[in-house]
């Protein structure tokens, strides 16, 4: 590492740029992935309750 530096620091300091900048947007992608789905699991949950009650309510219907 320490060769590439002294042979060229300008390609060395854009390359060090280039890979921040990668991986702080991979990381601002991955939160917001993971909030995303968060929100989708609880939004499923929800859902999910309210067919569980709308199918006992349509079997207590047909008793």
């Amino acid at each position: 590492m320490y060769w590439l530096v002294k042979q060229d620091k300008k390609k060395y300091v854009w390359g060090l740029v280039v890979i921040t900048a990668i991986a702080v947007l991979g990381i601002v992608v991955s939160q917001r992935a993971s909030r995303i789905a968060v929100q989708n699991y609880k939004q499923h949950q929800i859902d999910a309750r309210e067919i569980e009650k709308e199918n006992s309510l349509d079997s207590l219907k047909n008793l």
